[in-house]
């Protein structure tokens, strides 16, 4: 039997159509399946019409009405523990995630195996319905912060997705009470890789209107960071022990030895890239080293080339701002913040790169 947790608020115009077509799609098909219904106590009475509707067709479904508790998270949380199929696929009542889909999903996890299947619309096939460009805008750049915050999300091209499949072993990782909506990130980084994906076309909306706002991006943003351990963060600091490490070679070498100031520079720069690139192996993408036999030696001249990169957009754009006429000291720290962000793009995408996306 799989199950659909349906998270619900204000969607009672929605339900009773996602119903009809969730049973022409499953029980048309003989597939054994059980809708859950997950609503905090909506004002216009979500939960009754879903109960109602669901009585007078026989359909398989059961409401749990959470009186006092609000938030997604917590709603999808509740609903997978509620499950009682082999196999649990998570998706909104407002008809954007087709209920068709539904079948792929199970067909999918049967064939590989996989502990989470990702409904993506950025996958070969995929795609989405009337959006702005500033709507795509924002869901593409916030699946780029997901790939370059969390490794684990690169198993999916879309780790922004609401509409998803997850075995029983897997969902009971979930936490009660998630520190967001995106429940599929916690998924991503529990799942150890046992991922996979089918595309969908996200639709127009039926009825209602859409819940997200800005508080919910900011929550979503402080969610990757914390998932991520801090990493940008992390990275900085061993930026800057890195500086003292350059500083105190180039004082011990050229100060104290008397060497050449040039191959001083060179050596004391050198040290500190070592010191980082160990310090960032081993704490800062700890466990994120790209699969195969990628030695050690070529490994850290990658990250040679990520701080070459970084140094390169430090020196354009501040050397730009200030040709601009932006005074020189705040010219260098916005090229310091450029030179930062490069090398740690870089690093994360490109030298710690983390498990790979499965085959489809």
């Amino acid at each position: 039997m799989v199950s659909i947790v349906v998270p619900t608020y204000n969607e009672r115009e929605n339900i009773p159509r996602l119903l009809d077509e969730l049973d022409r799609v499953l029980g048309g098909r003989g597939i054994s399946y059980e809708v859950v219904v997950v609503d905090d106590d909506s004002p216009d009475g979500t939960w009754r019409a879903a109960e109602e509707y669901a009585r007078r067709r026989g359909l398989p479904v059961r409401v749990v009405r959470r009186v006092g508790e609000r938030g997604l998270g917590s709603a999808i949380a509740r609903g997978l523990r509620e499950a009682r199929g082999r196999y649990i696929v998570v998706m909104d009542a407002d008809l954007q995630h087709p209920p068709e889909a539904v079948p792929r999903l199970l067909e999918e996890a049967l064939r590989s195996g996989a502990d989470l299947v990702v409904a993506s619309r950025y996958t070969r096939g995929g795609g989405v319905e009337g959006w702005s460009r500033l709507r795509l805008l924002i869901s593409r750049v916030a699946c780029f912060l997901a790939h370059l915050l969390l490794p684990e999300s690169r198993a999916t091209s879309d780790p922004m997705s609401g509409f998803f499949l997850v075995s029983r072993r897997l969902a009971g990782r979930v936490p009660e009470r998630p520190r967001s909506w995106k429940v599929l990130l916690d998924l991503l980084v529990a799942a150890e890789g046992r991922v996979s994906e089918v595309p969908y076309v996200f639709r127009r909306r039926a009825a209602g209107e859409s819940k997200l706002g800005l508080r919910e991006m900011a929550g979503y943003v402080l969610h990757l960071l914390r998932l991520s351990g801090y990493r940008p963060l992390r990275f900085a600091a061993v930026g800057a022990s890195g500086t003292l490490v350059n500083l105190g070679v180039l004082g011990l070498l050229h100060g104290r030895l008397g060497l050449p100031l040039p191959p001083s520079l060179l050596a004391a720069y050198e040290a500190s890239l070592t010191w980082n690139y160990v310090l960032h192996d081993s704490w800062t993408f700890r466990g994120q080293r790209p699969p195969g036999r990628l030695s050690w030696l070529r490994h850290w001249v990658r990250y040679h080339a990520a701080a070459a990169a970084g140094m390169a957009s430090y020196l354009a754009v501040g050397e730009a701002l200030a040709r601009l006429g932006v005074h020189y000291l705040l010219a260098a720290f916005l090229g310091i913040l450029a030179g930062f962000a490069a090398n740690f793009t870089i690093s994360s995408l490109r030298v710690w790169t983390g498990p790979r996306r499965a085959e489809a």
